[in-house]
């Protein structure tokens, strides 16, 4: 029981500190999308996104799940963590070396592979991040152990500070998407510098290819469901830009980059406290379930009333945050707005589930499942046009809700019934103040002071409804007092 309330402690105080990096980071970032939006065409945002893909695709095979592996795995102590450590990181970065030569060597293949020939040079400097983000993924997996979250706070609002303002400075002067790619590398840089001179761990000239061996028992299943989910989250960007071109790919892709930075507040901070968490109480079966039901109904306090209300205010958001060029993106952003909430709680968190009890592989079998579905219909939806193609991508990701839910019964034990009765506080208070929103939105919209008015009012009716109903009430009382994530 001690480690329990010791365990809890450790997540309240990471939750703090990483949920305020979060909040800093993503107002941040927001404001930079806000004004890029305004100085680059679409297409330029389209063309990211390719190289994007590819990186992260890359990136996907220098760390071979070494980042999990050393988060989940129990060591028999210190030195043969750090042993683990050295042996991981040398193997990561020296595929994401070998990456990086090939792909800059096959620049032009590769470019025209993904649909966009003119991209073999930016592509082969963007994939300079490899070695970088490599040199920093090994020491990020051992704050994320320890549930230090403090120390990463400095080097990561000083790398999203940097990016912001070379970005912004590059765009001004007319260097269109090299802006983005030069503001990643120069943020890449700094985490890698920071995190190495923060990280009790430091590289050292250690090998052994039988730890090298047993990681692999378990990273390479990580690996492999790495691959799937890369699949699963590209593959509609690949389509769309082969079927359709970089201003619907821009289309497509900005509204989701900026929906998922606003989540991103919430989920990036919490995800690797639950996946810490939920490893170190893989073995007490009550406790598990118990930690998890709290986390996800104080995430839920958030993110239900988040998607409902993109959604309802897709139209003056996009306005707002993108500008008059992008009005083809209202319906995906309100529409991803809708479904991503849900895919937060009933779908990501399924996956932290399944690595953190030492089962990627049913990670990897939800994921291929999905992709046997997915590919042929958005396949079939880009050569319908851009609209079919945002419907088919909400309905997808509903889809990969519901597997993920069946695929929990049978493996965890947790019924879906079980789940939405847990969380009938967040969706009641949710559901009234989508119903405010249906009467007063039609009234409030004509100009800008209705709309944030009326948004206030969503607000406002929302809290007031949480404060009405007892479990809301008593885990929001406990945030405002500043305590409330010992509740996990």
């Amino acid at each position: 029981m001690s480690d329990t309330k010791d365990l809890r402690a450790r997540s309240a105080s990471a939750a703090k500190w990483s949920l305020a990096t979060e909040i800093i980071a993503k107002i941040i970032s927001p404001i930079s999308q806000l004004v890029l939006a305004r100085l680059l065409a679409p297409e330029a945002f389209g063309m990211v996104a390719t190289v994007t893909m590819v990186v992260s695709f890359a990136d996907m095979f220098a760390d071979a799940g070494f980042q999990k592996y050393l988060v989940q795995h129990s060591f028999r102590d210190k030195k043969d963590l750090h042993a683990n450590a050295s042996v991981a990181f040398w193997t990561n970065f020296g595929i994401s070396v070998v990456l990086w030569c090939l792909i800059a060597i096959f620049n032009d293949p590769v470019a025209t592979f993904v649909g966009n020939p003119s991209l073999g040079f930016p592509l082969a400097v963007a994939c300079l991040s490899l070695p970088l983000t490599s040199f920093s993924s090994i020491q990020m997996a051992l704050f994320h152990r320890n549930l230090d979250f403090k120390s990463l706070m400095p080097v990561r609002l000083t790398s999203t500070l940097l990016n912001f303002g070379s970005t912004l400075v590059l765009a001004f002067m007319g260097f269109g998407y090299w802006s983005l790619i030069v503001g990643t590398l120069a943020a890449n840089i700094v985490n890698a510098v920071g995190l190495t001179l923060l990280s009790e761990w430091k590289p050292r000239f250690f090998y052994s290819f039988n730890m090298l061996k047993a990681m692999f028992s378990f990273s390479g299943w990580t690996l492999l469901e790495s691959f799937t989910i890369w699949l699963s989250s590209w593959a509609g960007t690949f389509i769309v830009g082969h079927f359709l071109g970089a201003a619907e790919l821009g289309y497509y892709k900005t509204p989701v980059t900026f929906v998922s930075g606003c989540f991103g507040i919430i989920t990036n901070a919490t995800t690797p406290i639950l996946f810490s968490s939920l490893s170190r109480l893989q073995f007490d079966r009550e406790e598990y379930v118990a930690y998890l039901r709290r986390f996800q109904f104080m995430v839920a306090l958030f993110l239900l009333p988040l998607s409902a209300g993109i959604f309802v205010f897709r139209e003056p958001l996009v306005a707002l945050l993108l500008g008059d060029q992008w009005g083809e993106a209202t319906l995906m952003f309100g529409l991803y707005g809708l479904v991503q909430g849900p895919m937060v709680l009933l779908s990501y968190y399924s996956s932290e589930m399944y690595r953190s009890l030492g089962k990627p592989r049913v990670s990897t079998l939800v994921q291929v499942m999905y992709l046997v579905l997915m590919t042929p219909l958005m396949t079939v939806a880009a050569m319908q046009g851009f609209d079919a193609v945002v419907w088919a991508d909400a309905g997808l990701r509903i889809l990969l809700i519901a597997i993920n839910q069946v695929v929990t019964y049978f493996v965890v034990g947790l019924s879906f019934g079980r789940t939405m009765l847990s969380l009938k506080e967040p969706i009641f208070c949710t559901s009234m103040m989508c119903a405010f929103a249906w009467v007063t939105y039609g009234l409030a919209s004509s100009n800008w002071l209705g709309v944030g008015l009326d948004i206030v009012g969503c607000v406002v009716v929302y809290f007031a409804i949480c404060f009405a109903l007892p479990k809301s009430r008593r885990v929001l009382l406990k945030l405002v007092k500043g305590g409330g994530f010992k509740t996990f």
